[in-house]
């Protein structure tokens, strides 16, 4: 025993974290990494001939070993103590920031993906405007470490919207770096705040000529404690929670087709998770249909969107009559028969860079 304490107290710690693991209820929801858990896994002579059951198991065992958060926080101190200045695919920067690592472009796939846009904009011509997002990290390049092998965005966007020839280019570039100030970007999620998405609207509403929305004339609701998408990749230990602000719009009334009708676009329930973000419009939706009682113009925009144009839609919902948004990720039907069974005034396109340069669902403009 004492020649092979080590190998004893391994098996001591086996033993009862599997016994701990047996007895214990299982988890349904991390927080910590906003994703749901491994629970259920139904053993069968099939599954265990094909190892279905083996790769089940060992996701299950994972998801929910024993103070499974306790060692991730712990794993991420160890990390700091080591210096490294990126986990799991977040980069670490200065003043508490977080950004994505992104330091591969797969050209080919950009070039079809914008292709696919401006043949859209050719087929319904004068009413498709493109709005690219810039990720956190081309707005605050100055927070980076120092030789981080990272994705220059700003001269390819001004590419893609050379080539762009059938669509309202919304260049939003120099709007978000003059703004860089304030606070447009979350720290601990790849979106924009409210804020940021107001300041596009703004560039949109005024590229078509249409009247802005002061913000000032709404409620502000914040919520503190927000740790979004790049916190729970990360999960660093000592990075500051972020605040997300919403505006009460009134009056209007949202439908997820297929699903229900609500008499507002925030689902309240998101108010108490630590990644709020999906609050707006009830999260990513196949296609969504919100109304505004206040306003007959019988204005209809459509918007195909990436999770960025979740804060933006808000906004426009008082400019038009109607918002319809499709996340082609989701929307199963085909985009041709929606857009001849409406009559939009104005069709938005938005995507954050990283998304239009990896997205396989672009294509489906094509249909």
């Amino acid at each position: 025993m004492k020649k092979n304490y080590l190998l004893y107290s391994f098996i001591i710690v086996v033993i009862v974290l599997t016994i701990v693991s047996l007895i214990k209820n299982d988890k349904k929801f991390s927080e910590l990494e906003n994703r749901n858990l491994k629970t259920n896994v139904t053993f069968s002579i099939k599954k265990f001939l094909d190892g279905s059951f083996q790769e089940d198991y060992e996701e299950y065992i994972n998801d929910q070993f024993p103070l499974r958060d306790k060692w991730i926080s712990l794993k991420s101190i160890n990390e700091y103590i080591l210096g490294k200045i990126e986990n799991n695919g977040i980069i670490y920067g200065s003043n508490g920031e977080l950004f994505e690592k992104f330091n591969s472009l797969n050209e080919e796939k950009l070039k079809n993906n914008v292709e696919v846009i401006n043949n859209f904009a050719e087929k319904y011509h004068d009413k498709v405007s493109l709005m690219i997002v810039p990720n956190s990290y081309e707005i605050y390049k100055e927070n980076l470490p120092k030789g981080s092998p990272i994705i220059m965005q700003e001269e390819i966007i001004n590419e893609i919207y050379d080539f762009s020839s059938f669509t309202n280019n919304i260049d939003i570039m120099k709007e978000l770096l003059d703004n860089k100030n304030s606070y447009i970007y979350y720290k601990t999620d790849h979106h924009w705040t409210t804020y940021g998405a107001y300041l596009a609207y703004c560039k949109f509403i005024d590229s078509i000529n249409g009247n802005r929305v002061d913000f000032e004339n709404f409620q502000e609701v914040e919520l503190p404690n927000f740790y979004g998408t790049y916190y729970s990749k990360a999960k660093p230990f000592n990075i500051k929670a972020d605040i997300m602000t919403y505006y009460d719009f009134n009056n209007l009334t949202m439908e997820i087709v297929g699903d229900k009708v609500y008499d507002s676009i925030y689902d309240y329930s998101k108010e108490s998770l630590r990644d709020k973000y999906s609050l707006f419009l009830y999260g990513n939706n196949p296609l969504t249909i919100i109304k505004n009682k206040d306003i007959k113009n019988n204005k209809k925009i459509l918007v195909i969107k990436d999770s960025f144009g979740n804060s933006l839609v808000p906004f426009l919902t008082q400019n038009y009559e109607e918002v319809h948004v499709i996340d082609l990720r989701h929307f199963s039907s085909k985009l041709t028969g929606y857009l001849e069974e409406n009559d939009f005034e104005d069709i938005l396109i938005v995507y954050n860079f990283i998304n239009l340069a990896t997205d396989n669902n672009i294509l489906r403009l094509k249909y």
